[in-house]
């Protein structure tokens, strides 16, 4: 669902049942350009939000959640794990804030698009802190973009 958004663990943990639309969820915290913003879902993580939305038992999305809603027990005794037998390195929840934003970038979404999903004030804190871009993404973007390319091309 992290992935899927980009949202904080704190967000997501917070977020009420009456804010989940299907496709998106209007929420938000830490900045006055974070709070109430519209986060789409990406396709791939609606089934989970919807799964969610089903089972909640309060006013949170997560009510229904079984698993530890508190975030240092959730990390601990859910997501570590999880990261374990996935053969995933071990990161921090918030480390798929990142993995959300490099992947947004390197499949060509318009920079201030990605800011306002993120609740960044400014861009130089999307570009700066949360985009990670790899060799392969630098080789193919000169490769696709560059004008040394188009003028060899149209000789």
């Amino acid at each position: 669902m992290l992935l899927s958004t980009g949202m904080r663990i704190g967000e997501l943990f917070s977020l009420p049942l009456k804010n989940y639309h299907e496709t998106y969820v209007v929420g938000g915290s830490k900045t006055e350009a974070g709070r109430n913003r519209v986060i789409p879902i990406r396709p791939e993580g609606r089934e989970h939000f919807a799964y969610f939305a089903e089972h909640a038992t309060g006013p949170l999305l997560l009510s229904g959640y079984t698993g530890q809603k508190i975030y240092a027990n959730y990390r601990n005794r859910d997501y570590y794990p999880l990261l374990d037998r996935l053969g995933i390195e071990k990161k921090s929840p918030h480390a798929t804030r990142h993995t959300y934003t490099s992947r947004a970038v390197k499949e060509g979404m318009p920079p201030e698009i990605l800011q306002k999903i993120l609740g960044h004030a400014d861009y130089s804190t999307t570009a700066n802190v949360y985009t990670h871009i790899d060799i392969e993404t630098l080789v193919k973007s000169v490769e696709t973009n560059s004008v040394t390319n188009t003028l060899l091309t149209n000789e």
